[in-house]
């Protein structure tokens, strides 16, 4: 009998949840590290069958390159060879071989990710330590031994495998660092973390946006717009059918990233001290604080599993803007793009683009991806702009504010709803046939609203024109959303420059 995708994942993620447990309060390094290894492989033979040799060869030559190259350059020699195979991976079909079963693509995107994730720790690591030996400085000095101890890497062919194949987060993220897995297996105080306690209100939305889905799925079909018939529809039911199939691809994502935070919380992976400011992907932020929390009783230290907190959906939904909503949606892997990406590249004029292509090459070839993807540019210029000719100009206490913020909003949704046709339908022919059947609508009204906020730049004093197209425009800045929420942003950007 046939499954689909969606059946086999969501089997494999609820079994996922009770095993946990048997780890959780487990203080064996070794019963952990290879059981864990034994079961994400059996899960990545059942989704790839035959296609597991795939990953296997990844995670082989990564073994040799952390073994041969200098630690001053494998990080680049890492990510050149995952993402190149990766390409090899996608494209079999094109020297007449087969392309892997779908099942496995997802395993071997996040795959890629830990392998260069690997390789950039190992390099910040000997980086740290090189520091370290020439520091003359003794604040300093003390700040980076601390960096050492809590963030630093030794790692094994052994452990890159056991890592590889861990089977949390192997099918549908999120993504960790290699010091989130090392410190899981070391964890001895297990015991006296509640996961069921954060799992609660998870399991609570979870199946809310399980059986949303589940309804969603009798009304519509991602392949509905494939079919030549579905065009013979009224332009009504074309413009609805984009609010729908985006509804239903979100939950989709919504679903499975809470189920695997659930599969997290049941082990205690990613769970630390709560004054360590943890932060997703990333994992503790104040070190100083973790020594201490370290240092306490370990029944008086307050948790939590922030490190592997992979989507904020309300913010996704409430959000006014397209920028905001990529600050939200699957954290674990923009801090990734952040920390191997976009923050090791020196001239900041590509930084951004070079990481939003390196994303869209990572969540495939196909052109609707980056159809999809190039059209949040233009979207986040119109909000720029409208921000700084039309928003700014309202007093702060008028109720006019509110109608702004509202029609904002609205724009954010609905553009999200025409970007993500091109990720549903993958195809350029597919997507393109689609948004011409709308009258391209999306990228009319943006066009629309970029106009009006450009015309009323210009009609604002000439004084202030240099400071709104330098700050108003979002040039490196967060546009406002609202005032609460750009108070948030402008404190996290402060935290980032410090961080730099």
């Amino acid at each position: 009998m046939y499954l689909s995708d969606e059946v086999i994942y969501v089997c494999l993620l609820l079994i996922s949840i009770p095993i946990g447990f048997l780890f959780k309060d487990s203080r064996h390094t070794n019963f952990k590290a290879w059981s864990s290894t034994l079961i994400g492989f059996l899960f990545a033979l059942i989704v790839c069958r035959w296609d597991i040799f795939h990953s296997l060869i990844t995670t082989a030559v990564t073994c040799l390159i952390l073994a041969s190259v200098t630690a001053r350059y494998v990080h680049i020699a890492t990510f050149i060879w995952c993402f190149s195979y990766l390409l090899f991976f996608r494209t079999m079909d094109f020297f007449s071989m087969r392309l892997p079963v779908s099942h496995s693509n997802a395993i071997q995107l996040m795959l890629t990710l830990k392998l260069v994730g690997i390789a950039f720790e190992r390099h910040d690591s000997y980086i740290r330590l090189k520091t370290i030996r020439k520091q003359t400085h003794a604040d300093e000095s003390e700040k980076l031994q601390l960096q050492d101890k809590y963030l630093s890497v030794k790692v094994s062919t052994i452990s890159v495998f056991q890592y590889a194949y861990c089977y949390i987060g192997l099918l549908t993220g999120p993504y960790y660092r290699y010091r989130t897995y090392h410190d899981w297996l070391e964890m001895k105080h297990g015991v006296h973390i509640n996961g069921l306690a954060f799992m609660r209100k998870r399991v609570i939305f979870g199946s809310i946006y399980i059986l949303t889905y589940l309804l969603l799925s009798t009304i519509v079909s991602f392949n509905d717009a494939l079919d030549d018939k579905f065009y013979d529809n009224p332009l009504w039911y074309r413009l609805l059918y984009m609010p729908l199939i985006f509804t239903l691809f979100r939950f989709r994502f919504y679903s499975a990233w809470l189920l695997a935070e659930c599969m997290c919380m049941s082990a205690g992976f990613g769970a630390y001290p709560l004054a360590s400011k943890p932060k997703p992907g990333q994992g503790p932020t104040d070190l100083v604080a973790l020594k201490q929390a370290y240092e306490q009783a370990p029944n008086t230290i307050a948790y939590d599993f922030e490190t592997i907190h992979n989507i904020d959906e309300w913010k996704c939904e409430s959000a006014l803007t397209v920028k905001e909503v990529l600050r939200y949606w699957n954290m674990s892997v923009q801090y990734w793009m952040a920390t191997c990406v976009y923050k090791r590249i020196k001239w900041r004029q590509i930084a951004h683009p070079a990481t939003m292509f390196v994303s869209a090459y990572w969540h495939g070839i196909h052109l609707g991806y980056y159809m999809g993807m190039v059209t949040t540019t233009p979207c986040i210029l119109a909000e720029n702009v409208m921000e700084a000719g039309v928003r700014r100009r309202i007093p702060p206490n008028s109720p006019f504010i509110r109608v702004y913020d509202f029609c904002s909003w609205l724009f954010r949704t609905r553009m999200f709803d025409y970007m993500s046709i091109g990720f549903i339908l993958k195809y350029f022919k597919y997507t393109w046939k689609y948004w011409s059947s709308v009258y391209f609508i999306g990228h009319i009204i943006t066009f629309a609203l970029y106009l009006i906020g450009i015309i009323a730049v210009q009609l604002r004093p000439k004084g202030k024109r240099k400071e709104i197209v330098n700050k108003d425009l979002g040039l490196g800045t967060q546009p406002k959303a609202s005032e609460e929420q750009h108070q948030r942003l402008e404190k996290e950007q402060h935290e980032h420059k410090k961080e730099l």
